[in-house]
């Protein structure tokens, strides 16, 4: 199994379930994660931003319901997130976005997999 040296990532969360690191710098833009021109910026904590294709569903992208799963557990009423969506940290000052810890991004994989789920219970 591969060693991360990088301190600094993404997330990034495909509509097939798929979630990659992507190695992160304050020169990257959340543009070129999501191959778009125009983004969408979600503040999710002081800490956590999601980023989303601003048109991916005028272009009729498919849903990306990891994306807005994840969204669900720090928003109540989430939207619906289509294309692909990229998690990092937040913005600076500046205008740079900071990456994630190894540590943040793992803890959004796993809060993904451990999230509240409805489980149908039997008729009686």
């Amino acid at each position: 199994m591969p060693t991360l040296t990088q301190d600094s990532y993404a997330l990034r969360v495909e509509p097939t379930g798929r979630f990659s690191l992507l190695d992160w710098n304050t020169d990257k833009r959340p543009h070129d994660a999501l191959r778009a021109d125009q983004v969408r910026c979600v503040d999710l904590t002081t800490r956590l931003i999601m980023w989303t294709n601003e048109w991916a569903f005028p272009l009729g992208h498919p849903d990306n319901a990891p994306a807005s799963q994840l969204l669900h557990t720090y928003r109540a009423k989430p939207y619906k997130v289509s294309g692909l969506a990229v998690f990092t940290g937040t913005t600076t000052p500046g205008g740079s976005v900071l990456g994630l810890t190894e540590d943040q991004a793992l803890v959004l994989v796993d809060r993904f997999f451990n999230r509240r789920r409805s489980v149908p219970r039997p008729r009686r």
